[in-house]
């Protein structure tokens, strides 16, 4: 089972891209809340597996692009408390 957790990684991967980024309207009949937790679910899921899966090019691949992803959401999040604890940059 370890050796399909990278293709596996991949597949939410890219379903998180496509639902992000390409085709966004097909969330649009959802709550906001809704809307996040699955992008967030999607995005963690995909770095769990790449983590755990067998090693290999695929996992190489998987892994350093979720940990992007996971590094941006850190950024966001960071960004967001900074925004609650200083208030609006730049004015």
């Amino acid at each position: 089972m370890r050796r399909y957790l990278s293709m596996i990684s991949l597949v939410l991967l890219i379903t998180f891209i496509i639902l992000g980024f390409i085709i966004p309207q097909v969330l649009n009949p959802l709550p906001d809340s809704w809307d996040i937790l699955i992008l967030l679910l999607l995005l963690i899921g995909s770095f769990f597996t790449a983590l755990f899966s067998v090693k290999g090019l695929l996992k190489i691949i998987t892994l350093l692009i979720s940990s992007l992803g996971m590094l941006a959401l850190l950024v966001i999040t960071i960004f967001a408390i900074c925004m609650m604890l200083f208030g609006n940059f730049g004015t």
